[in-house]
């Protein structure tokens, strides 16, 4: 009986050691998870934010990719549009908020593939976009690519990706 119950603690202590370890030292694809989640929060915004808080935002956003990231986005019937660097993301992303009567951003289908020098990843979702109240929404295919600076997973490059249809 005390041997069951000896082997009962340390199982259950090997489990708790486990699981702290999981919290306190998060896979590289966890991570990625929660920062794809994290930026379809800071890309959202309603039609009654303050200009100070979609200012806010913007600025939110732009933290979330390197020095040298690139926007290629290739949509039908709006044509296609590169930006490069930081600030060309950061001016962008000010006049959207500021102009943009609300939008609503998620992630869905998201897939994490991490390198196999574990500082770079590649991440394949299905963007879905909502603009102010509209109930039509626009879905598009898109390609992250992730590169660990500083033990800061930051995205290097955002696309659009060709689907059959």
């Amino acid at each position: 009986m005390r041997l069951a119950l000896r082997l009962i603690f340390f199982v259950a202590l090997a489990a708790l050691g486990c699981w702290l370890w999981t919290v306190f030292f998060p896979s590289a694809e966890k991570i990625i998870l929660k920062k794809m989640a994290s930026l379809a929060t800071t890309a959202t915004f309603n039609a009654g934010d303050s200009p100070i808080n979609r200012a806010s935002k913007a600025a939110s956003l732009v933290g979330y990719f390197s020095d040298d990231a690139e926007i290629v986005v290739d949509v039908t019937g709006l044509g296609s549009h590169t930006l490069g660097g930081r600030e060309e993301i950061r001016e962008h992303a000010y006049g959207a908020f500021a102009t943009l009567p609300g939008l609503k951003v998620s992630f869905l289908d998201v897939t994490v593939r991490v390198g196999p020098d574990h500082q770079t990843a590649e991440v394949s979702c299905t963007g879905r976009v909502f603009v102010g109240t509209d109930k039509d929404y626009g879905v598009q295919e898109l390609r992250f690519k992730f590169k660990q600076v500083e033990s800061h997973w930051l995205i290097t490059r955002v696309e659009t990706v060709k689907t059959l249809s």
